[in-house]
């Protein structure tokens, strides 16, 4: 360690940190080294904002960002996801006519394809859903009252439905002409019963089976068990093999895997 002109031994060589006399300079004070203003703190470096999420959705209409299950802009419905046209696109493609001329190697006629094996003919099976009347869960229904439960009577015929789960989705529901709203699972009777909604719920293809999703229904959506409480709304919910679904009054669906 360096000695001030005092003596003292200072662990820095500009202004002892003892007396604060200068280092080889007897004459500084500890006011003197008192005075020499601290070096200022390092300015923080500004912050670029994020990114947006690389897996944020944007509403295909308007292009705003999903912040919840309906578009702020123009109300569309991520959850459903319903097709969106593009009109530009689709007025140009019509609005231009096709004048490119073939080519002499496009009408030479050309070496055969190799051949592919044909199709079997058969389609992979695929999960369904059988619909038919449950007298247990008309039951607990009624034991949970509300002004219509005394006047409602279990069907003494409902056939049995199965539906075949195709595509990315499928509404669950009631057909109603003056809505326009034709369900993919139709509940409409007869019989008909009075506790499903138009759209109640929504069958969800996942990357290894389906959900159901509750959509807002008067009544709720129940899983396995009727007893226990509704699932939530908008919210997919997996389902297996041998799963029930039950709504409305005394309606079951029995899922069934491939």
């Amino acid at each position: 360690m360096a000695s001030c002109p005092k003596g003292h031994e200072s662990g820095t060589l500009d202004y002892c940190d003892v007396c604060g006399a200068r280092m080889g300079d007897g004459t500084a004070s500890p006011a003197a080294a008192s005075a020499v203003p601290p070096p200022l703190p390092a300015t923080p470096a500004a912050v670029a904002p994020s990114a947006a999420a690389p897996d944020a959705r944007v509403c295909p209409v308007c292009g705003t960002t999903q912040t919840g299950r309906f578009c702020e802009e123009d109300g569309y419905d991520f959850l459903l996801s319903p097709p969106v046209a593009d009109p530009a696109r689709a007025s140009s493609a019509a609005s231009t006519p096709s004048t490119t001329e073939p080519t002499p190697s496009e009408t030479a006629p050309s070496e055969p394809a190799p051949s592919e094996p044909a199709p079997s003919g058969s389609t992979p099976p695929r999960w369904t859903v059988t619909v038919h009347p449950d007298s247990a869960y008309f039951e607990v229904v009624r034991a949970m009252g509300g002004e219509d439960a005394s006047a409602m009577a279990f069907p003494q015929f409902a056939p049995e439905r199965r539906f075949e789960l195709t595509g990315q989705q499928m509404v669950i529901g009631r057909r109603s002409r003056s809505r326009g709203i034709n369900p993919d699972i139709d509940l409409a009777g007869p019989p008909e019963d009075p506790g499903v909604s138009h759209v109640h719920a929504l069958l969800v293809a996942q990357e290894d089976g389906w959900a159901v999703v509750d959509l807002e229904s008067a009544n709720g959506t129940y899983l396995n068990d009727p007893s226990s409480n509704p699932i939530d709304p908008n919210v997919p919910v997996p389902v297996n093999d041998g799963d029930t679904i039950y709504l409305g009054a005394w309606t079951a669906l029995t899922i069934h895997a491939p």
